[in-house]
Order: structure tokens, then C-alpha cells, then sequence
């Protein structure tokens, strides 16, 4: 029988098993995934791609962010109160420590949901029916139930699967998640 995981309980155990690998380990997992990301259709075929500004210990999107600039429109979240939104760069210059300690864009240009074709997405935890475990904040499913339209494409080390995740009417599952092994469809 399936265990199905309180969030809490979720998120306790995956900051420990975050922190019991190495940088490199997460080196050579993150370039995995990168080049995954980089060959996935949605991320050829798009314009704007909204993506998340990596945390030690996540998957490492500034690499990502430093390729997409160069052929892309590449927009990136700030929290403003309880809503993230999200606002176009052009370099990683424009990123400055906000909420939470993570970098959030300086730029005024904001995005609207209908512009953006692809968003990349963090998180703690993720299970077989692409549903996942945030930091507890709900700023992506909330961005998600205002209308958002686009691709949701999950980013996550193999080992943050867990069997399931409870969920309630205020969680969406993401369209694929990419590990450094394998993309789940």
C-alpha cells in the first residue's frame, strides 16, 4: 500500500536529503538537465520562457537563464506582497537579493501570464501524477489558478520523487517534469 506524505513531513525530509549530497553530485546532475531542457520542444519552439532563479541545492537555472538570453525572451518571478509576478531581463545583472534570499528581477517590465509559453518551475518534491511540493507559499499554484495558460515544466533531482504527494483543489500538476534521468510525461 502507497504511503501518501504530508507536505511538512515532505519538505523536512527532502532539505535533508539535500543535504547529504555533494556540490558535485548536483554539478553533474544540474548539466544532465540542462541539456535535457535545452532539447525539449516546448523550450525550442517557444518566445518567452518564464523561469525561476535557482537556490543552492535546487537545480541550477542561471546557466539556463545565461543560454535562453541569447535567442529568448527570459522573464523571472518577484514576490510583491502574497502574488508573484513575473518581469523581463536581459542579464543576470538585473537580478538582486529579495524574499527569501533569492535573486528577483530589478527590471519594471512585467510579463502578463498569456505571453509566457513556457515556465519553468521549482521544487521540493514531486510524485508519479506530476503533482509537487513547493516551498509552502503557494506563489506558483496561485500563479497558476489566475489563468495561466502556458507549459508547466517541472525541474527536480530523481531522488525528490516520492510515491504521493496529498493534494487539494489549490494544487495543479505540472505538464512534464525533467530529471537528471529521465523526463516524466
Amino acid at each position: 500500500m502507497k504511503r501518501v506524505l504530508d507536505k511538512h513531513l515532505i519538505r523536512q525530509m527532502m532539505k535533508e536529503k539535500r543535504l547529504q549530497m555533494d556540490r558535485k553530485t548536483f554539478s553533474l546532475y544540474d548539466q544532465n538537465i540542462y541539456n535535457l531542457v535545452l532539447q525539449h520542444p516546448y523550450v525550442q519552439n517557444s518566445k518567452m520562457i518564464a523561469c525561476y532563479v535557482s537556490l543552492p541545492n535546487e537545480v541550477d537555472t542561471l546557466a539556463l537563464i545565461e543560454t535562453f538570453l541569447k535567442t529568448k525572451s527570459v522573464c523571472v518571478p518577484r514576490v510583491e506582497g502574497t502574488i508573484m509576478h513575473f518581469y523581463q531581463i536581459d542579464s543576470l545583472d538585473e537580478l538582486q537579493v529579495g524574499h527569501f534570499h533569492v535573486l528577483e528581477p530589478t527590471t519594471s517590465r512585467k510579463v502578463l501570464s498569456q505571453d509566457i509559453d513556457i515556465m519553468l518551475v521549482p521544487m521540493m518534491a514531486f510524485d508519479g501524477r506530476k503533482y509537487r511540493v513547493g516551498y509552502g507559499k503557494g506563489y506558483y499554484d496561485k500563479y497558476f489558478a489566475s489563468g495561466y495558460q502556458g507549459y508547466k515544466l517541472g525541474l527536480a533531482y530523481a531522488m525528490q520523487y516520492v510515491n504521493e504527494i496529498a493534494v487539494d483543489e489549490y494544487d495543479y500538476a505540472l505538464d512534464e517534469i525533467i530529471t537528471e534521468r529521465d523526463i516524466l510525461k
